[in-house]
């Protein structure tokens, strides 16, 4: 697919302008998205701004339709045929189920939206990394509130989060937005010196941050986001630059997970005594249910009372995102939304020569090694996230038919080097 391929030679100077209302709308989206699960337990302001802005970020997009709202990659058609299985499915299970179903088909149909108007703004390298930045400082934010104990709380084991959320969500957020800072300043093709100073201060407080919370799976997929940042392309020196910087944040989480109490336990736990929070339980029964209904699955909803019937307690979720989508939509809503991840991971390995370089990789597998163990789906960051993936390989093709300048006019032919004409671009 020509969208796939890495971007070479942008001239951003026959790009159209983002208006500065849509751009900024955007950045202070993707700031509320930490604290979405705020407005849960907690009649403050600060729970009323993610929604809030959410809306009003659709609502601005409005204003440029033919960019926010732009053809969009193919990976969106497959996560869309994995909604409409959703829906099919879920209309014809047990009426009773139809409130949690039709609330949660309301969740996955914003997503789509979101995804869609992210991935066409994500094609612009200035939003790009001001988006990706904003989203470290927001992180950043919730980190020291946590350590400073700011709405933060006491879960079991003692684990700490932030506005009654599961410490597991806090943890991947935290994650996430480590991976992002990383990647901005080291994995992108363009090392950004400046910021180094300030991102290391940063790394430090949302290290601690996250092993406050105890998450065994979001450090995992943190360490192995950061192992994947050595495949930038670059000369021998340049993969050892980054290896030993990936080594020495690897080591800090190590050093700081070994002295927070909380997470050693866990670690203890999971190394002695094999306790991985009762998955060895969950996720045999979980297959077996996918094995007596392949195609269609057990249903939204009903799926997870039914793994719960079958592990001892009410309703039980399956712990494991891969899983979930098996048994919840069987093979038929499993297989587009499986090929979406595919599709992003081909992304993001083709974006390696791009202007994100590594980050787009460091990202995806990430995301995808920390839905072994969660189910991250249902979060805006998640759709964002793998937006920004897809648009790190966007070929520019076109802006729109009313538009001077195609964008498959700003690229010369693969490696030339070349500028598009003066009279290819007024063709255009």
């Amino acid at each position: 697919m020509a969208n796939d391929q890495p971007e070479r030679n942008l001239d951003i100077s026959v790009m159209p302008k983002v208006h500065p209302s849509i751009r900024y709308t955007f950045y202070a989206f993707i700031m509320a998205t930490p604290f979405e699960t705020a407005y849960t337990d907690l009649v403050t302001i600060v729970g009323t701004i993610p929604l809030l802005i959410g809306i009003v970020f659709i609502g601005v997009a409005l204003l440029q339709p033919r960019i926010c709202f732009a053809p969009p990659p193919g990976a969106f058609w497959c996560f869309a045929g994995y909604v409409f299985a959703y829906a099919i499915i879920g209309t014809t299970q047990t009426p009773m189920y139809a409130g949690p179903m039709f609330s949660r088909l309301l969740t996955l149909i914003q997503m789509l939206v979101l995804v869609w108007i992210s991935y066409n703004l994500f094609k612009f390298p200035e939003i790009c990394k001001g988006a990706l930045l904003a989203f470290a400082a927001s992180c950043t934010i919730l980190s020291m509130l946590l350590i400073f104990g700011i709405s933060a709380e006491s879960a079991k084991q003692g684990r700490t989060t932030m506005f009654a959320d599961n410490p597991n969500s806090v943890g991947i957020t935290l994650a996430l937005g480590l991976i992002a800072l990383l990647g901005i300043t080291y994995g992108r093709m363009t090392v950004e010196k400046k910021l180094a100073p300030l991102a290391w201060t940063c790394v430090a407080v949302m290290g601690i941050a996250l092993a406050m919370t105890g998450s065994r799976g979001a450090l995992i997929g943190l360490v192995s986001g950061i192992a994947v940042l050595v495949l930038k392309e670059g000369s021998a020196g340049t993969k050892l630059k980054a290896g030993l910087i990936g080594l020495s944040v690897i080591a800090f989480l190590v050093w700081a997970s070994y002295t927070n109490e909380a997470m050693r336990d866990r670690w203890e736990n999971t190394w002695y005594e094999g306790d991985v929070a009762k998955r060895d339980q969950i996720m045999p029964q979980a297959w077996a249910m996918f094995l007596e209904r392949p195609v269609l699955g057990w249903g939204p909803v009903s799926y997870m009372l039914e793994l719960g019937d079958r592990t001892g307690v009410p309703k039980r979720d399956a712990h494991n995102l891969y899983l979930m989508v098996l048994i919840e939509t069987g093979l038929l809503g499993a297989i587009p939304f499986f090929a979406g991840l595919w599709l992003s991971l081909r992304s993001a390995w083709r974006a390696r020569s791009g202007r994100e370089g590594a980050s787009p990789m460091a990202m995806i597998v990430c995301i995808l090694i920390i839905n072994i163990s969660g189910q991250m789906h249902l979060r805006k960051m998640f759709w964002v996230l793998i937006a920004y993936v897809l648009a790190s390989a966007w070929s520019l093709r076109q802006v729109s038919q009313h538009q001077p300048v195609r964008f498959s006019d700003t690229f010369a032919s693969r490696g030339s080097g070349t500028s598009p004409s003066p009279r290819r671009l007024q063709k255009g």
